[in-house]
């Protein structure tokens, strides 16, 4: 083979390796401009538009980083490449290659950040030797079982935890991270000529819209029938998509505060290695985005099955609108009650009240008004989009981040003494309320006009 086609092959795979998702070239594009610009501007004494620049390319390798390990699985395992060429060898060497050239940036960054005292060579030795750990064990894992790949980052945080009071960036440990890097990527190569996959492994990462939103329907379809139980009524269930059943509750709010435990308990192993200010805030953003989360899946199996209720039953227009918030409110406070309690005991009796009681209130408040507001967007846009979950995943996530670097602009999330410190920003509950009630009027002055016919998304 010659070397023009050679060369050629890397670099289409490379771009199909590195750059598989529509949305990861928009933002490298983005990047480049920023950073063009960011150049430009620095010779004018301009510098903030290359930081932001700099920003943008980390958060590029850190998408990109992301999505090799799972690139790696969808072309060793796919039928069609496999009869094309034995793809083995390239993938593996690209993958080598971007873990060097991502570690080599990282640690050239880190050097112009702390410029003093800084030693090159375990710095790098360290971080090559921690990029490749994560990224072999989210392949490996990842080729036996995709669903797994969720514990990788635990486990990893597991480790950094119990090895930070060590002299990591010692010089006398270089041999020993580029010995270890040397074992992984031999495993790595042995294991990698080897393995033979017996089905194709999709990348969830590169999926449309659409394809997500129909795999996740069969994933919440087996779920309920996992922990089905006899309906209470035919149009809560209905709404809801699977049994509204006392007992079908009882069976998934445990599942919910199981999980739940289960992370408060590595929060509580994380809390031990850290500071008491620096633990609180863990808790404080925990409970804080659980919250949030089980409000947004309430409102995402409604949003799924609201024209079926409307097919199904005799309600009014304004019947529906009256029940869908009822039953919102209802189960919403019902998933996260529970969870509350335990939290607040945990709080009282093991950790000695390290997150202050009022502000567990006020973060229960901000939370409850910040899902409500969520919720009336939901409703607003399946009104405007006749239920396009394409819209709702951006509209919603964009205005959530815009909430919550409010929240962090105004120190809504950690502070001295949050009793005192932050009884001065109770007018963002207040801005919040106001919005609610605005947006619950004009969302109800509009829903006469809803059309329950679903578009393809």
């Amino acid at each position: 083979m010659s070397a023009s086609v050679t060369f050629n092959q890397y670099w289409r795979l490379m771009l199909v390796m590195l750059l598989p998702a529509r949305y990861v070239k928009w933002l490298g594009l983005l990047t480049i401009v920023v950073l063009f610009l960011g150049a430009v501007l620095y010779f004018f004494n301009v510098s903030f538009v290359l930081y932001i620049g700099s920003a943008f390319s980390l958060l590029l390798l850190m998408m990109v980083g992301m999505l090799v390990p799972g690139q790696m699985l969808a072309l060793r395992s796919s039928k069609q490449f496999q009869c094309m060429a034995d793809l083995r060898r390239p993938l593996f060497v690209i993958a080598l290659i971007f873990w060097l050239l991502v570690a080599l940036i990282l640690t050239t960054t880190m050097g112009f950040l702390e410029p003093k005292e800084f030693a090159f060579n375990p710095v790098f030795a360290l971080t090559f030797m921690a990029l490749s750990s994560v990224a072999l064990l989210f392949v490996v894992v990842g080729s036996y079982i995709q669903t797994a790949q969720g514990f990788v980052p635990l486990f990893v945080w597991l480790l950094f935890f119990s090895a930070k009071k060590a002299d990591l960036f010692s010089t006398s440990n270089t041999e020993i991270y580029w010995l270890v890097c040397l074992l992984l990527w031999l495993v790595m190569v042995v294991w990698w000529f080897r393995w033979q996959p017996q089905k194709y492994l999709v990348n969830f990462m590169t999926l449309p819209a659409a394809e997500m939103q129909r795999r996740q329907a069969q994933n919440t379809r087996s779920i309920a029938a996992a922990f089905s139980a006899v309906p209470k009524t035919l149009y809560g269930s209905l709404l809801l998509g699977m049994s509204d059943g006392i007992q079908a509750w009882f069976k998934r709010e445990l599942g919910h505060l199981a999980f739940f435990l289960i992370a408060l308990m590595f929060i509580l192993y994380l809390a031990k290695q850290l500071p008491t200010n620096v633990a609180s805030v863990f808790f404080i953003i925990y409970l804080f985005i659980f919250i949030c989360i089980r409000g947004g899946i309430v409102f995402q199996h409604f949003y799924r099955n609201l024209y079926r209720l409307w097919m199904n039953s005799n309600y009014s227009r304004a019947d529906i609108f009256v029940y869908m918030e009822k039953q919102y409110f209802l189960l919403f406070a019902a998933s996260i009650i529970p969870m509350q309690l335990v939290f607040i005991l945990i709080n009282h009796y093991v950790l000695d009240a390290l997150v202050d009681y009022f502000y567990v209130a006020y973060l229960l408040l901000i939370s409850i008004l910040i899902t409500t507001f969520s919720f009336y967007l939901g409703v607003f846009v399946y009104l405007k989009s006749a239920a396009s979950f394409v819209l709702l995943n951006w509209i919603s996530p964009i205005v959530n981040i815009v909430l919550i670097g409010a929240m962090v602009y105004l120190n809504l999330l950690w502070g001295p003494s949050p009793s005192h410190e932050h009884a001065n920003y109770l007018w963002l509950s207040s801005v919040l309320l106001i919005l609610i009630v605005l947006g619950r009027a004009w969302v109800k002055s509009l829903w006469p006009e809803v059309n329950f016919f679903r578009v393809k998304n």
